[in-house]
């Protein structure tokens, strides 16, 4: 009779959060992403500075790997090559193409986890503003590229949450004027980074004892269940063949599969793996167990069971009628 591998638990607790250091300045490590298709077949790339949270952005027509670099060089040559690029696994940042570029320009390219996109959070945190600001344009006819604009002055000119400064005066060191008027004082860097420091503590302490979050104990060697992605209702939420992991990196694991094919994900895509525990087929009863009983106790005679067959069932008894012969003329 075949055996069936014991359950794994619907769902495992989150792993902390992991906040990204500031860089040592600004434009130093930025981070990009490709925003779309949008229904009118547009796409945007969107450049992030971690340091300062300045970020550019352009609209293209076409997302192909020379286009995207084309489109980079022009927002460098405003601001200067970063030391560091962060991107996805997308087929654009993954082309020798664009490797090429970054290997030219002396620009380390960091590629994040497949399939998590927190990974690369600040990048994603203003595409999500972008497409919101997108959708309010839209929904009130206006041409949503000029609402665009309008937006990212704003969000530039403004102090920022965090920092305490704005993305603008971080970037170039100066005040930029907007439409809104200018309330915000002076700060050093030291205590930009004692802000930004502070404010991500909160949110890490915060968000981790709301989600019950806690480190994987997932480690090289151990064989694990990955996560898969679901194609009807009936899938199950994780690939049933057991992967072995070779490789961890902080959150980020190599597991590899029975065919030999090995893939990086994120820890909470990934399960250990536990067999069902080997039991007898059979329980064994004691020899004499059957024959013996508590001293303290006196067996109960079972009566034997009896049939009862239809000729020892009584039949029913009614009452008998007199029967007379009628009286045949002489």
């Amino acid at each position: 009779m075949p055996r069936v591998s014991s359950c794994c638990p619907p769902r495992d607790a989150p792993e902390p959060l992991r906040p990204t250091p500031l860089p040592e300045g600004p434009w130093q490590d930025v981070a990009t992403d490709l925003l779309g298709p949008l229904p009118t077949g547009h796409s945007i790339l969107v450049v992030v500075d971690y340091y300062s949270r300045y970020y550019e952005y352009d609209v293209l027509t076409s997302t192909t790997t020379t286009k995207v670099i084309d489109s980079l060089e022009s927002i460098f040559s405003r601001h200067g090559l970063p030391v560091t690029l962060r991107s996805d696994q997308g087929p654009q940042f993954k082309s020798e193409e664009f490797s090429n570029y970054c290997e030219s320009n002396g620009i380390k390219h960091v590629k994040t986890t497949p399939r998590w996109a927190q990974a690369n959070g600040e990048v994603e945190r203003q595409n999500a503003s972008l497409l919101k600001r997108i959708r309010i344009a839209e929904s009130e006819g206006l041409d949503w590229k000029r609402e665009l604009r309008k937006y990212v002055t704003v969000y530039r000119s403004i102090d920022h949450a965090t920092t305490g400064k704005s993305p603008a005066e971080l970037l170039f060191n100066r005040k930029m004027r907007g439409k809104l008027p200018d309330i915000s004082t002076a700060q050093a860097d030291l205590e930009v980074r004692d802000r930004d420091a502070e404010q991500k503590g909160k949110s890490k302490i915060y968000a981790d004892e709301r989600r019950g979050a806690k480190y994987s104990d997932v480690d090289i060697g151990d064989t694990v269940l990955v996560k898969q992605e679901k194609t009807d209702k009936l899938t199950t939420p994780f690939n049933t063949t057991p992967h072995k992991v070779v490789g961890k990196a902080g959150s980020q694991v190599v597991v590899e599969s029975p065919t030999g094919a090995r893939y990086s994900r994120n820890t909470t895509w990934v399960k250990k793996y536990t067999s069902a525990r080997e039991t007898p087929a059979e329980e064994e009863t004691p020899q004499g167990a059957e024959d013996s009983t508590p001293n303290d106790e006196t067996p109960v005679a079972q009566a034997p069971e009896q049939s009862i067959t239809n000729s020892e069932i009584p039949e029913t008894q009614r009452p008998q009628r007199v029967k007379r012969l009628p009286q045949k003329a002489g």
